[in-house]
């Protein structure tokens, strides 16, 4: 029985030695990767929109552009307990700057801004306009080149202070404990027209706010942003909710490839320097092989290849390419999350 179980145990060793083998092995000829995937928005513009000019129609003849001091200066002597409507032109430019970068880097879409922005409004700041006339939106967009044209029909911020400084005395004299809070409220309201297509009508309404307290005065304004500083952040949060709304986010997902050499593995070298046209060529060498181990290796490169290049189709080509000339089950994994990923596109 002894001798048995020996026996056994080797055997096991052998079992255990050989998949440990078999891990690194594929370890060592497999790199990994992280890739960034869209996952759509359910506002997401139809497909036909790839390019937008950004245009304002929201400043009239009662927008300012205070000094950031004197607007400061102005709450304060209130005493910091104000509530006032504040139609600041920096602060509506910031948000219309600041979505056209949001848009742009999204990936989504092309974004063009000209330097002659603002179209001219004659309704008062609490006023949505009508409608840009088809004729208007047809020539801006041709003018640019751009399929369709976003504008800021309204923006409007409302500033809300407020301040309180409690007493109490003690034996060294009088305490203070000072309190103040800054509540910007704005409202937006923007449209996306396209040639011969219906109105996409975006509001938006919402406040952020800020809130300090301590036993110094100066410390506890100086940790609170000024009313300037507040505008504009209010500008860049409504521009933070458009791209919310019309853009995809991306999240990160794994991905890899596999290794032809374990040391200097000409296609992870052009990969890591971000070559990927010089990958793709060197896996389609590969490809050719008469062995079928690296030809479907090389194929289910070529797959991954095709996913970053964002074509979906030809990368469920490739992929099933690979499965049918030398299996591995990194491909079978692969195929059904390119089928996920088709799915969720289809779905928006």
């Amino acid at each position: 029985m002894m001798q048995l179980k020996n026996k056994l145990n080797i055997v096991e060793l052998f079992i255990i030695s050989l998949m440990v083998f078999t891990i690194v092995s594929c370890k060592s000829y497999y790199s990994a990767l992280t890739i960034e995937t869209p996952v759509p928005s359910k506002e997401e513009l139809p497909d036909d929109i790839q390019s937008l000019t950004l245009m304002n129609r929201s400043i009239n003849n009662q927008y300012t552009d205070l000094q950031e001091d004197s607007l400061q200066n102005y709450f304060y002597s209130h005493d910091y307990q104000l509530a006032a409507v504040i139609l600041d032109i920096h602060a509506a430019d910031t948000t219309l700057l600041s979505l056209a970068d949001l848009l742009y880097s999204s990936g989504r879409y092309d974004v063009t801004v000209p330097v002659e922005r603002n179209i001219k409004r004659d309704n008062p700041y609490n006023e949505i306009p009508d409608t840009l006339s088809s004729e208007t939106v047809r020539k801006i967009c041709e003018e640019y080149n751009t399929d369709a044209l976003l504008v800021m029909e309204q923006f409007s911020t409302k500033a809300m202070t407020d301040f309180t400084d409690e007493k109490w005395a003690g034996n060294d004299g009088t305490y203070h404990n000072y309190y103040a809070s800054l509540d910007m409220k704005y409202n937006a309201f923007f449209r996306i027209y396209k040639p011969g297509s219906k109105t996409i009508e975006i509001p938006l309404n919402d406040t952020i706010y800020w809130d300090r307290s301590d036993d110094n005065l100066d410390r506890m304004f100086r940790n609170l942003p000024t009313i300037k500083q507040a505008l504009v952040s209010a500008g860049i949060k409504v521009a933070l909710d458009v791209d919310a709304k019309i853009s995809p986010t991306w999240i990160p997902e794994k991905r890899g490839y596999f290794l032809f050499s374990r040391k200097n593995d000409r296609g992870k070298q052009l990969m890591d320097e971000n070559k990927t046209d010089e990958a793709r060529d060197y896996w389609m060498q590969m490809a050719q092989s008469d062995k079928k181990k690296i030809k479907g290796r090389a194929e289910y490169n070529l797959a991954l290849a095709s996913e970053l290049d964002g074509d979906l189709d030809q990368a469920t080509e490739w992929a099933l390419k690979s499965y049918n000339t030398y299996y591995q089950y990194q491909t079978e994994l692969y195929l059904k999350k390119l089928d996920a990923k088709k799915a969720s596109k289809l779905t928006k």
